[in-house]
C-alpha cells in the first residue's frame, strides 16, 4: 500500500476510534463501578439497533430512531442488572458465575431476536447518506454522524461524572463501595444507574452501527469485544483512558493495513492489548479518574 493512503487511513481510524471510544466508556463505566463483566452488553447494543430499525421502518425521523435505541438499550441494561445480576449478587455468586449468566443471556437474547425479526439483516432507514471529500481524503455523512454522536455522549457522561451529585456518588462507589455505603450512598441504586447510562450509550451505538451497515441478531459481539479491549488498554476506571484506548485501537486497526493483509488486520487489537498489558498492566491511564 502506498504511503499516500496514510492520511485517509488516519481519518478512517479516528472516525472508527471515536465510536470505539464511546462503547469503551459505556462498558468501562459499568465494569469499573460494579465489577461485573457484562458480556450481555452486546445484547443491549443489538436491541438498540433493532429498536431504531423498527422506528425507521415506520417512516419516522432518524433522531427518533436514535432516541428509541437509547431508551430500549437503557431499559434492557437496567432490567438485566435488576433481574439477573442483582439476585446473583445477593446470593453471593462468584464473578465467574455472573459472567456465565451474562454469556447465557447474550446467547438466549440473540436467539429471541432472531426468532422475532428473522435471521436476515435489516437496514436502518430515515437517513440520507452522502459522500464528503476534501482533496484526496474522503468520508461519508454516516461516519461523521457516528463520530459526532459518539463524542457527544462521551462528553455528556464525563460532565455527569464530574459535575453532578449522582456522578460524584458513582465515582465514590467505584473507588470504594463499602466506604460509600457507610456515607449513605445506596450501592444498588448506583449500580442500576450506571447500567442504565452505559446501556443507553450501547443502544445508540447499535443504531449507529445499523446505520453504517445493517442490523443482525449477532451484530453486538465484535464491537463490544473491541470496547472491552479498549478499556483494558486505557485503564479501568478512567473515561480518558477508555477514550484513548478506543481511538488508539481504531487508528492501529486502519494503519495496520499498510503492513498487514486484510484478513490479518483483526489481530491488531489483540496484539495491542498484549503489548500494553505486558508493558503497563494497569493500562495507559492507570487509576486516573476521567
Amino acid at each position: 500500500m502506498e504511503l499516500d493512503a496514510i492520511p485517509q487511513l488516519v481519518l478512517d481510524g479516528l472516525l472508527t476510534g471515536s465510536f470505539y471510544a464511546m462503547l469503551a466508556v459505556s462498558f468501562g463505566l459499568i465494569f469499573a463501578t460494579t465489577r461485573t463483566f457484562h458480556f450481555a452488553h452486546a445484547l443491549t447494543l443489538t436491541a438498540g439497533a433493532y429498536a431504531a430499525v423498527v422506528v425507521g421502518e415506520r417512516g419516522l425521523p432518524f433522531v427518533l430512531a436514535l432516541l428509541a435505541a437509547g431508551a430500549v438499550g437503557g431499559a434492557v441494561g437496567w432490567l438485566t442488572d435488576a433481574g439477573l445480576y442483582r439476585p446473583l449478587r445477593r446470593r453471593g455468586a462468584l464473578s465467574l458465575n455472573i459472567f456465565l449468566a451474562s454469556l447465557g443471556l447474550l446467547i438466549a437474547g440473540e436467539a429471541v431476536i432472531q426468532f422475532v425479526f428473522g435471521p436476515n439483516s435489516r437496514p436502518l432507514r430515515g437517513f440520507t447518506a452522502a459522500g464528503l471529500q476534501a482533496g484526496p481524503i474522503a468520508t461519508g455523512t454516516v461516519q461523521v454522524v457516528m463520530a459526532g454522536v459518539s463524542w457527544g455522549l462521551v462528553i455528556l457522561v464525563a460532565c455527569f461524572l464530574h459535575f453532578t451529585r449522582y456522578g460524584l456518588a458513582v465515582r465514590g462507589v467505584e473507588s470504594n463501595a463499602f466506604l460509600a455505603e457507610a456515607f449513605g450512598i445506596d450501592r444498588g441504586r448506583i449500580f442500576g444507574l450506571v447500567f442504565a447510562i452505559g446501556s443507553v450509550m450501547a443502544g445508540v451505538g447499535g443504531a449507529l452501527l445499523a446505520l453504517q451497515d445493517t442490523a443482525t441478531p449477532t451484530m453486538g459481539l465484535a464491537p463490544i469485544l473491541a470496547a472491552f479491549i479498549a478499556v483494558f488498554i486505557g485503564g479501568i476506571g478512567s473515561v480518558a483512558g477508555a477514550v484513548i484506548g478506543g481511538v488508539l485501537l481504531g487508528l492501529l486497526e486502519h494503519l495496520g493495513g499498510i503492513v498487514l493483509p486484510g484478513y490479518l488486520q483483526t489481530i491488531v487489537a489483540f496484539v495491542l492489548l498484549f503489548v500494553v498489558l505486558l508493558v503497563r498492566p494497569s493500562g495507559l491511564v492507570a487509576r486516573a479518574r476521567g
